[in-house]
């Protein structure tokens, strides 16, 4: 499923990257564009990695009728997280709207934390292989408000 969702991004994304994209003005800390794709790559890699983790290697000390409801609560939220991020790339990129995006943003990053705390609570590991997306999330969220601001 994180494939899937970068592979959509990546088709939605990609058509406004010339012209659009590339007419907006951008914050100085934007990072150059050829950055994206292997950073969202590697994001990906590591939320597939995450969510393998919380889910089936669970922290000791809690028994399976105790997991169960905690592994299908992750799970489905795992989902509307990626489903979001995909939303995200269709409202900035496809419809060329970044209010839009940015909206989506926001719910996309309280989701963030919140999936964070879940995962935490379910495999350390996977809490911290789960932070550098956290922490890009809140950076992409950073510039889509600078370039709300700047456009």
């Amino acid at each position: 499923m994180c494939y899937a969702t970068a592979a959509y991004g990546g088709i939605v994304t990609a058509p406004a990257i010339p012209e659009w994209y590339a007419s907006l003005t951008k914050p100085s800390f934007n990072p150059p564009d050829w950055l994206f794709a292997p950073v969202w790559s590697v994001l990906y890699t590591l939320l597939a990695i995450s969510i393998w983790l919380a889910t089936e290697f669970q922290q000791t000390g809690t028994n399976d009728a105790a997991r169960k409801p905690a592994k299908t609560s992750l799970q489905i939220t795992f989902v509307i997280l990626l489903f979001l991020n995909g939303i995200w790339s269709w409202a900035f990129f496809g419809q060329q709207n970044p209010t839009l995006g940015l909206v989506v943003l926001i719910i996309l990053l309280a989701l963030s934390f919140f999936t964070f705390r879940l995962f935490y609570r379910a495999q350390i590991f996977a809490a911290w292989l789960y932070l550098p997306y956290l922490l890009w999330v809140s950076f992409a969220a950073i510039l889509n408000v600078s370039i709300v601001v700047l456009n």
